[in-house]
């Protein structure tokens, strides 16, 4: 399949899950979804939608569950994007990708799914286009994280030998970022209305032989406000990104 070919936007039904909760911003989110939680003025979600209308995306759907009234009320209200968008409600809780099966009839056969909670400027074209060109099935946008272990670190082998120890290591790891795109094969190993996180599609995918790539986002910010500490930094960041 020929990206080149393709028009904005691209053949990719783009799903922003901004269903849950927020149960570990406690009080920040006892009264509004996190999706209105507002980072540098502005909420997750509107900088989501501007994020993704920069780059000629110009219809979005939202998945939407706690609190859903006043994600709607704040996105009608008008000058909040000009982007089309519609709505599919989870009567229950539906993790951060099992809404997709509420939804029977979609425009396209590629799935692009955004968590509500990412603060980022990955760049969506790269990101598209690599998994068009990969030929992949499912491809998960990664992030580099340093992991510092508080120990020594011992290599130990299997007569009890010591082979080498290593104080405190750091080691760098890949993580996922939270946003996927996957073809129809993949949208159909997903279990109907049940909850399902993100990461337990990555496993059904892999574990049913589909080829699932890794896309770094080069360059990019990535923050998972899942917490008042990321919460903090992305509001650091915001107030960096308004001053350049």
């Amino acid at each position: 399949m020929n990206i080149e070919s393709f028009t904005n936007p691209w053949p990719v039904n783009i799903v922003i899950m901004a269903g849950g909760k927020g149960t570990r911003l406690k009080e920040i989110t006892y009264n509004k979804p996190k999706a209105l939680v507002e980072v540098g003025g502005k909420p997750i979600i509107a900088h989501l939608l501007d994020h993704l209308a920069a780059f000629g995306i110009k219809e979005t759907y939202i998945s939407v569950g706690h609190l859903s009234n006043q994600i709607s009320d704040y996105l009608s209200a008008g000058d909040s994007t000009c982007m089309n968008l519609r709505y599919i409600k989870e009567s229950l809780p539906m993790g951060s990708i099992g809404a997709l099966t509420l939804k029977a009839d979609w425009e396209h056969d590629h799935f692009m799914v955004i968590n509500g909670d990412i603060f980022s400027n990955f760049n969506v074209n790269a990101f598209i286009s690599a998994y068009f060109a990969k030929q992949a099935d499912m491809a998960v946008l990664t992030d580099e994280c340093s992991i510092e272990i508080s120990y020594g670190v011992l290599e130990v082998d299997q007569d009890g030998n010591i082979n080498s120890f290593t104080e405190k290591p750091e080691y760098k790891v890949k993580v996922s970022a939270g946003i996927y795109i996957f073809n129809k094969k993949v949208l159909a190993l997903l279990p109907h209305a049940k909850p399902t996180e993100g990461w337990q599609l990555v496993c059904s995918a892999l574990n049913a032989g589909f080829k699932v790539s890794g896309i770094p986002a080069e360059g990019a910010y990535w923050i998972d406000i899942g917490t008042a500490d990321t919460l903090r930094y992305a509001h650091e960041v915001a107030t960096a990104m308004a001053l350049r």
